[in-house]
Formats: C-alpha cells, structure tokens, sequence
C-alpha cells in the first residue's frame, strides 16, 4: 500500500513538472539565411515645442532578409519597399519630400538572439541616408526588443536595466525595460505568447541642430504590447506608446525650450 501511495506522489511530481515545462516559452530570436519577412510599418510622431507643434506620419512596408549567421550574430538586409510620409507643421499638411527617396533603398545591420542591433550601414546609393539616418537608426535599435534568450514561464518576467545608447546626434539614453509574459493567444492561425513591456528612460547628452547645440535634459515613459512566435522565434505584431519630456537649453545661454515628443508604433508581420 504505502508503495502505491509512494509511486502516485512521484508520478503527480513528474507529471507537474512536466507541465512547468510545457508552459515555458524559448524567448530568443532566430532567423534562417536567405528567408525573407515583410512587415507594415506605422509611425506617428508628435512634438511640442515652446508652443509649436511639428507632427511627422509614416506608413511603410520592409522587406528584411537574414543575409548570414556567423557565431549568434545575424547580417540583415532591410529594403524599404514602399513609404508614404507627410508632415504637420502649423497646421499645413505636406508630403515628406524623403519618402520617395526611401523607396528602394536598403540597409545593412547587424543583430544577435537578444535583439541588440549594430553596425547600421546604408546600402548601395541611398543618397538621402544622411537626412533620414535620425529616423532610421533609432526605429531599427528598437525593432528588435530585448530577449532573455532563456524559457519564460506563463505570468514570468524579465528585465533589462540601466541600457545605455547614444544617437549619433549626441543624445544619450539610459532605459530600464520590464517584460511579462501575460498570456497565451493565436493571431492569424499562429500561437503566440503575448507580452507587455514597460520603459523608463533618461535623456542626457548634447542635440546638434541648424540652430545651435543644446544640452538635454529629460525623461519617458512607455507601454507596449508584442505577439512573440515561438515556433519561428519572431514578433508578429508590435503596438505601443512612448512619450518623453525634454529641457533643451541652449550651450551658449539662454531659455530653456521645453519640448514633449509623443511616439505611437504598429508594426505587424504580413509573411
């Protein structure tokens, strides 16, 4: 008898275990050399600054494709395949005279299975890079948000705190990320595991302009949402808001200009 109660307790351990395991989710990225992924791409930008409101909309469709892998590292090709732009400035509406520019051209990067992405490079006679690079650049660091590279349980969360980046202007970033692991779905026919991810951030450094240079001071807040598919180890969907608060004074003296930037995303896989 008491051996029967014994070999029950170890199969309900086992079992329960078992369990734990199947509920873990592989939160890393992978991709396969030569497969490429299109997405739709919407930003909206939105800036106050001493009284005057500057907005910028983009709506784009990329094509990215895994070039090669070497040792964890990832080449990525991403080719702007259509971009349509317009900016708000005092109430005028106008297309963004970039866009077109945009369509065609390619960029170079690297990336690991965390999602830290490095060595951006303009491809082939991208001859507009040096006015879009500040639009470019921070949206490709942050298309890949960070992974753990680990199993995450159901209801589990990861972190990542204090990362530094600095934008080629001299703006300086330190940002604190919290992700949980909040359900299980399926979006098109796809399990995925949907995640919140919370960011903090300080803003420190220099910002050159035509107008002069100034030192920064400020912080932002921002809450997102992503589908993460396991089986392919890709985020399917991605929508969120960032809004940061800066004190822009002039290096040479003067008044502080207090500038609020509001940032909305939506970027989904469509193959």
């Amino acid at each position: 008898m008491m051996r029967r109660v014994w070999i029950a307790a170890v199969m309900l351990v086992v079992l329960m275990g078992t369990a734990g395991a199947a509920g873990e989710v592989m939160f890393a990225y992978k991709f396969e050399p030569g497969k490429a992924q299109r997405y739709r791409l919407k930003l909206d930008t939105r800036m106050e600054m001493s009284g005057m409101e500057v907005s910028q909309m983009a709506d784009m469709t990329v094509a990215v494709t895994c070039a090669s892998h070497d040792k964890g590292v990832y080449t990525m090709n991403l080719v702007f395949e259509k971009v349509d732009a317009s900016n708000v400035l005092a109430g005028n509406k106008s297309t963004d005279p970039n866009a077109a520019g945009m369509v065609g051209k390619s960029v170079i990067f690297t990336v690991d299975e965390h999602g830290a992405v490095s060595g951006i490079t303009p491809g082939p006679g991208f001859d507009s890079w040096t006015t879009v690079q500040q639009v470019v650049e921070p949206t490709l660091k942050s298309w890949y948000v960070y992974m753990p590279a680990s199993k995450v349980a159901l209801g589990g969360k990861w972190e990542r705190e204090g990362y530094r980046d600095k934008a080629f202007s001299g703006t300086e970033y330190v940002t604190t990320e919290l992700f949980t692991f909040r359900a299980n779905g399926k979006e098109k026919g796809r399990d995925v595991a949907l995640v919140d991810h919370n960011v903090t951030t300080t803003v420190g450094g220099t910002s050159e302009s035509p107008y002069g240079t100034y030192k920064l001071a400020g912080s932002g807040k921002g809450k997102f949402e992503f589908a993460y598919h396991p089986a392919t180890r890709t985020i399917t969907r991605l929508t969120g808001d960032m809004e940061t608060k800066i004190d822009m004074t002039p290096k040479t003296g003067g008044d502080t200009m207090k500038t609020t930037i509001a940032n909305h995303i939506e970027r989904e896989l469509l193959e």
